[in-house]
This record gives C-alpha cells, sequence and structure tokens, in this order.
C-alpha cells in the first residue's frame, strides 16, 4: 500500500475532524473541516484507503500545507 498525505489547502482554523485512525475512507469522503475567512471548507481524503495517522485536533490553527492525515492507499 502507498502511504498518502492529506495537506491543509489554506490556512484556517480546524473545526472538525471526521475521521478516527483506522477508519476507511473514500477519494471523496470529507475528513476535516477547516473554517477560512468565515467559510467552512471540507476537505476530502482524495485518495481511498484507511486513516493512518491523524495530526490535527479541533480548534488548531493550520497553515496552507500542513500535514493534516495519512492514509495507507487501497
Amino acid at each position: 500500500m502507498a502511504e498518502k498525505k492529506v495537506t491543509a489547502p489554506l490556512p484556517g482554523i480546524v473545526k472538525k475532524v471526521l475521521v478516527n485512525t483506522g477508519q476507511k475512507v473514500g477519494a471523496k469522503d470529507a475528513v476535516a473541516v477547516i473554517e477560512a475567512m468565515k467559510m467552512e471548507n471540507k476537505i476530502p481524503a482524495k485518495s481511498a484507503g484507511t486513516i493512518k495517522e491523524v495530526f490535527i485536533s479541533e480548534g488548531q490553527n493550520v497553515k496552507a500545507g500542513d500535514k493534516l492525515f495519512t492514509i495507507d492507499a487501497d
């Protein structure tokens, strides 16, 4: 399995973490919600697989490019 990383596409505040370690996700599944400029943005997994690591928590500030999750791709 190839390991894929999900990074923040924009800076903001993590409002919701929608997955846990070990959870299976589809490529288009939302894995987190980041608030930026008072808008909530759903962050897609971009790859089907199993969540290997979660690097964020709710309320955390993130910058564009910060690693959010790693996925063991199917």
